[in-house]
């Protein structure tokens, strides 16, 4: 999974994972600190080394000129990564 917070703005958290979507392009999104915690965009890629970003909203991913954290872990983190 993956969680993602602008840090340069008041944005919520933002989280995705592949137990929602099984498939890419992952969409159906967590929002940790909201009372509708759930919606849907199409925000990343799980990838073989990592994750993609496929959105360039200004609401969680990818703005121009903005700061972020973030954390993820792997289902198979070691060198033999299973690809979607």
């Amino acid at each position: 999974w993956v969680m993602v917070k602008i840090t340069s703005s008041t944005n919520s958290w933002v989280i995705v994972d592949s137990a929602r979507d099984t498939y890419n392009v992952v969409g159906q999104r967590l929002r940790a600190d909201l009372s509708n915690a759930e919606d849907t965009q199409d925000a990343v890629d799980f990838v073989s080394n990592g994750f993609k970003i496929r959105s360039s909203s200004a609401s969680a991913w990818n703005d121009s000129g903005q700061t972020y954290i973030y954390a993820c872990f792997a289902e198979s983190p070691f060198s033999i990564a299973r690809a979607r």
